[in-house]
């Protein structure tokens, strides 16, 4: 069995989604480190996966290996990346609870809207907005102050900035989901694909 392609297949199993799985790897890697207080380990292994998220879509460009395994494969691996470290760093009591649940419901909310556009069989509309990368960017930008200012290296005076980046962050995301529920709520109330073909075929 091939593992990595030549360029252009639409083989699964090519270089840009082998570093997504790593990327996924990484994770519990992460969480072990940092949950056993090795915080520099646990940037280091935060860095290198955020590293692998732009190499993977570098590779996928570059050599032509876009696949649906690698469209679904990596924003899960985004998700679960940016999830379990805001989780663990609120475990630490190093970012308050709202904002992780904020984060949540938005998931939540997008997983629920994700779903019901399946169910319909409708065009599920993937393409992030920019003030979508916008949060993500914040967020990568805040786990990375976070991680950082929970060193017993790092200065006092870190704390402060790490909450107004989160509340940055915060401001992106309830901007994001608003703006994603106004360009695609119009779904919510769509007649759904297959119930269309069903009654196109008992007309005729």
């Amino acid at each position: 069995m091939r593992y990595f392609v030549g360029v252009g297949t639409p083989h699964s199993l090519n270089i840009p989604n082998t570093i997504t799985v790593f990327r996924l790897v990484l994770i519990p890697v992460f969480l072990g480190l940092f949950l056993s207080h090795r915080v520099e380990w646990a940037l280091a292994c935060f860095g290198l996966a955020a590293v692998s998220d732009a190499l993977d879509g570098f590779f996928a460009r570059l050599l032509n290996q876009r696949t649906k395994l690698g469209a679904i494969l990596d924003p899960i691996a985004d998700k679960l990346l940016i999830v379990s470290a805001l989780t663990a760093l609120w475990l630490e009591r190093r970012l308050p609870p709202w904002l992780v649940g904020l984060i949540a419901l938005q998931n939540l909310l997008m997983i629920a809207g994700a779903l019901m556009v399946k169910w319909k069989r409708l065009e599920i509309p993937a393409q992030p907005s920019r003030i979508g990368k916008y949060a993500t960017f914040t967020l990568l930008c805040l786990i990375v102050l976070s991680l950082v200012s929970s060193s017993p290296h790092a200065p006092a005076q870190l704390r402060p900035y790490v909450a107004v980046l989160g509340f940055i962050a915060a401001e992106c995301i309830i901007i994001s989901t608003i703006q994603y529920f106004v360009r695609f709520g119009y779904l919510w109330f769509a007649p759904s694909q297959h119930r269309g073909r069903t009654k196109n075929l008992a007309q005729g």
